[in-house]
Formats: C-alpha cells, structure tokens, sequence
C-alpha cells in the first residue's frame, strides 16, 4: 500500500516519536536546543535548508524547468558536445539568497546552476576539485569556493559541515565507470560549457548541523555504508529514484546505519521535472517510502513538491 505524505506540511509531534525512539542523553540535550528550520525541494537533488539567517543550497538544479524541455532535463541522452548553459530566467524567478552551496558531484544536473547562483549572491561553493573546475569555468572567484575531498568536518560559526565520502548510482547496469559520466574536470575549462564537461569526479554527501538539527544529504542513489554508519541525522534527504534498486538491500541497510531517522525525505526522484515521467517518478517515490516504512516503523516520510517550504520545529 501506498503511504502518501505530501507538503505542504508542518511536522509535528515530534516530542513522541522521538521518545519513542530513546534517544541518548546527549541527543536529548541536542534537541532541546533545536529551533525551527525550513526545507524546500527545488527539484532532482536539489534542496534550500534554512533557519531563517543563514541559506544552505544543496546541488541546485533549476535549470530542469526549462521550457520547452532540452534533453538534459527529460532523462534522455545529452550529445557530449552540445553547449549547456544555465537558465538564468528561471533561478532569477526562484532563487534570491543563499549563503552556502553544497554541491555533491559534478554532473550537470548537480553542478550547472551552482556557479551562476554563487556569482549571483556572493554564495560559497563547497565540493570537490572537478565542482571547483567547472565553477572556475564561469569566473567564480576562489574566495568563494571550497575543495573538499571527504572526510572533512568544518565548524562555520553559525552550522557545521561533516563532508562524507560517496559513491555514484550504479547507471548503466553497473557500468557506470566505464561511462564518460566518471572521471574529473581538468582545470582551464571556460565557458561556455559542453554537457560532456560535466563529469562526476569525486561523489559526497553532507550532514548539515543547523539550527539544533542534523540534515544528511544525498546526491546519488548509492553511499558507502561504513561512512554512514555512526551518523543520527533528524532528517535524511535519501536518493530514492529507481536506480536504488541496484543497490543491495539499499533502504534497510542505509536506515540501520543511521539509527533510524526522524524524518526522510526522497530526493533526485523526480524525473527531471519531465511531465510525462511524472507518474513513474511519483510512484518510484511512494514505493521507497513502503521501503522505509518497513525497515524504520517510526520514521515519518514525506515527499515533497516543489518549492513548497516544509517546516521542522
């Protein structure tokens, strides 16, 4: 059966699932401190996070809605050598502030608005050498990107940033780094760019400690479970579309590593924002839901819509 949890919507109740839970003394302690924040899906993997002072962008990709649709946002193959460019019209019309941006591979459904968006606003860039390659492309400033490699655990004042080591879906039926989707962007790529310059280069994920919370962030549908094991995220953003299935026992073992969050979200499940997947993205959602549900009772999931805020006290 279908469990459908949609925003708009305000989590609440959350003092007795987490009792429920029995949490340790010093997540006890964590969630007396916790104050509200604001979570809106932007499409694919990408996400805002917010208390209200400081905007954490996750691999913002608002570029999918452009229309009429180009290849790159429909799930079909994008000729390597075809020039990509951002649609500044539309990130005008839906991005207007953001601190920080989180970006976990290169690919340019992750990588390709990220550089507009931090010239825009004066955002930093976080991510690996190949994200930092394709952002210089377009004449984003170093002072306003961050390399990182995994592993990294970086106090910002206000939130934290513990960087963890990740691994690509397996695309192509487990043929994914024989592809010319792996590898890494040289440096002295300029702009204009091709979709082929678009490479993965390092994969991560990030746990975002804001506002007393805990957001862990995918951009993939795989994640090496050593490095997830330990971490107690509230909230999980997980890559949920129906690349997971080639992943072993992918949901159970990934909520077991994770002690079971509060709240998980799905993420890059939605069919590029292409109309006609809309209904086999939406189902592949609410099949992934029955997976948590199953494995993790008491966590609560929601699919989101797009850019409707969802509301954690």
């Amino acid at each position: 059966m279908l469990r459908r949890y949609i925003v708009p919507f305000v989590l609440a109740a959350c003092a007795t699932v987490v009792l429920a839970q029995t949490p340790s003394s010093s997540k006890i302690a964590n969630a007396r401190e916790r104050t509200e924040v604001q979570l809106i899906y932007l499409g694919n993997a990408g996400w805002q996070i917010t208390d209200g002072k400081t905007f954490v962008l996750v691999d913002p990709y608002i570029t999918q809605f452009r229309h009429p649709p180009a290849p790159a946002t429909t799930g079909k193959p994008t000729d390597p050598q075809a020039t990509i460019a951002p649609d500044t019209e539309e990130i005008d019309a839906k991005i207007r502030r953001a601190d920080y941006i989180l970006v976990t591979h290169g690919h340019l459904d992750h990588a390709l608005d990220a550089p507009y968006i931090a010239k825009k606003t004066g955002a930093t860039i976080i991510g690996s050498e190949t994200v930092a390659n394709l952002a210089r492309a377009y004449d984003v400033p170093d002072a306003q990107i961050i390399v990182v490699r995994g592993g990294e655990d970086y106090a910002f004042g206000v939130f934290s940033l513990k960087v963890i080591p990740s691994i690509h879906s397996a695309l192509f039926h487990k043929h994914y780094f024989s592809s010319r989707l792996a590898g890494n962007a040289p440096p002295g790529l300029k702009a204009p760019l091709k979709a082929g310059d678009f490479v993965e280069g390092q994969n991560m994920a990030y746990l975002l400690r804001l506002a007393g919370h805990e957001v862990l962030a995918m951009g993939s549908m795989n994640y090496i479970e050593r490095e997830m094991e330990g971490l107690r995220p509230d909230i999980a953003l997980v890559g949920a579309n129906n690349e997971r299935l080639e992943i072993y026992d992918y949901t159970r073992r990934l909520m077991g590593a994770l002690g079971n969050p509060l709240v998980v979200m799905p993420t890059h499940w939605d069919g590029y924002g292409y109309a006609p997947l809309r209904e086999q993205s939406l189902a592949a959602a609410h099949e992934f839901a029955d997976e948590v549900t199953a494995a993790s009772p008491k966590t609560r999931v929601i699919i989101p819509q797009y850019f409707e805020p969802i509301r954690v006290p």
